[in-house]
């Protein structure tokens, strides 16, 4: 599925699945080795069993009071069924502990997974709604004047035009060398906003460079240090520009100029290379405006922001979507497999002590409620340990895609840590449909029969 997905963002001369086997050796090689470990324990306590022992009826485990019965304020507000609960869980140290920690797994995958999938929505929105807010961008094949200008805003729909010079170039700062461009914009422009990472509007500089952060890390630049600027067409003629100003970008290395002192450093009076258009938002007045662009004979590139934002979430955005779930889904499993395994082995313990509960008057659904209360109490204790591993997690996440193509922002909004509470109560819940109808079908005479 992976490589389908790839297929639709890459064209590669040659993309076939082909199976490693020394990758299926290690996952079944770690695999029983997982299981070897896990089963160790009752494994070495079958051995060490005597079988006159083992042939007797087990006796009953020793009582003794727990932790939380020495806070008599706290234990004496709880009801019977929390005590009972609370007991055989402290009872089960080894066992509740095990639980606790595959949903503690399980919530910082789920943790992991809703983040990403909110950070890549935060990536387009930042980008394409906060900083590139221009409708179109048109882009001529030479140089032009003030003129051209002029002439967008007579164009069908436009509401308002701004000016843009794009210089391709070297940026040099001792032995550090990167190729990048620079965005010459209007002073007083509105349709590209450059931001800080709070995502707060910063002023273009009347001189001087407003440079991405990853790129002045990249060429160990600091305010007002000075960096070497090589253009790629034109005179060619290198000149130093100072570094006013950091703004914060999350897909490639923009670095922004005002679009008059960028001439002036190439030679020019005001000169572009393209300029953004803002459009009404009417589908005949577009394809009024499409008609006429297309009979302009200096334009080069149209670039379209909804085609950029409607292109990049259904290659890159879906095929992230795609793992993430796939994500969700493995951590939904362990949620569902650790609970479920745990409660079953409770259940088949306490068999006895059910029957007697069913003969005492209590309904299968009041004996469920037990087993609910445990199930969900190792959940939730695991799901919150859980929370400072996923946030780990994501910074991890976010640094190793601290790329110059693109980079994740650190955002966790409360709507994910409640999304991963609620998908661990919803697989939690899942599992307890096993364990209720288990409890639902068990024969209470045949478990109160004394085994001679």
């Amino acid at each position: 599925v992976v490589t389908e997905l790839y297929k639709t963002l890459f064209e590669f001369p040659n993309l076939e699945n082909r199976l490693d086997w020394t990758l299926y050796a290690s996952g079944i090689a770690i695999s029983f080795a997982c299981a070897l470990a896990g089963s160790s324990q009752g494994a070495w306590a079958a051995i060490k069993l005597r079988p006159a022992e083992a042939m007797r009826p087990r006796p009953p485990k020793q009582g003794g009071k727990i932790l939380l019965e020495t806070w008599g304020w706290l234990w004496g507000k709880l009801t019977f069924a929390w005590r009972m609960a609370l007991r055989n869980l402290f009872r089960q140290r080894v066992r509740s502990g095990v639980t606790i920690f595959a949903a503690m797994m399980g919530a910082a995958l789920t943790l992991t997974g809703f983040t990403l999938q909110h950070c890549l929505r935060y990536l387009v929105d930042f980008q394409f709604e906060k900083v590139l807010r221009s409708d179109v961008d048109l882009n001529f094949k030479d140089e032009r004047s003030e003129a051209a200008l002029d002439e967008a805003r007579k164009l069908p729909g436009v509401i308002h035009a701004e000016p843009l010079l794009s210089v391709a170039c070297d940026f040099q700062n001792g032995a550090a060398l990167r190729k990048g461009a620079i965005s010459g914009l209007d002073l007083a422009g509105r349709l590209t906003l450059p931001r800080d990472v709070a995502g707060t509007p910063l002023k273009i500089p009347e001189s001087g460079l407003m440079m991405t952060r990853k790129l002045a890390e990249l060429l160990q630049l600091k305010l007002g240090d000075m960096v070497l600027v090589i253009p790629s067409k034109g005179l060619r003629q290198p000149f130093h520009a100072p570094i006013v100003q950091i703004n914060d970008s999350y897909l490639g290395l923009s670095v922004y100029a005002n679009i008059e002192y960028l001439s002036r450093m190439l030679g020019e009076e005001l000169v572009m290379t393209g300029v953004q258009l803002e459009l009404e938002h009417s589908p005949a007045v577009y394809k009024e405006f499409c008609k006429e662009v297309k009979r302009l004979p200096s334009l080069q590139a149209f670039n379209s922001r909804a085609a950029n934002v409607r292109n990049l979430e259904e290659t890159f955005v879906k095929m992230q979507d795609t793992v993430i779930s796939l994500i969700v889904l493995f951590a939904g499993i362990i949620f569902f497999a650790s609970l479920l395994n745990t409660t079953l082995i409770s259940f088949a313990e306490r068999k006895r002590e059910i029957a007697t509960l069913t003969v005492l008057g209590y309904t299968p659904w009041q004996i469920g409620g037990y087993f609910l209360r445990e199930s969900m109490t190792l959940n939730l204790v695991g799901v919150v340990l859980g929370f400072p591993l996923g946030f780990l997690l994501v910074w991890y996440m976010t640094v190793v895609y601290n790329t110059e193509m693109f980079r994740f922002p650190l955002e966790m909004p409360p709507k994910v840590w409640f999304k991963t509470m609620g998908s661990a109560v919803v697989f939690g819940l899942l599992a307890h449909v096993f364990v209720q109808r288990a409890v639902s079908k068990m024969d209470w005479r045949e478990a109160l029969n004394v085994k001679e």
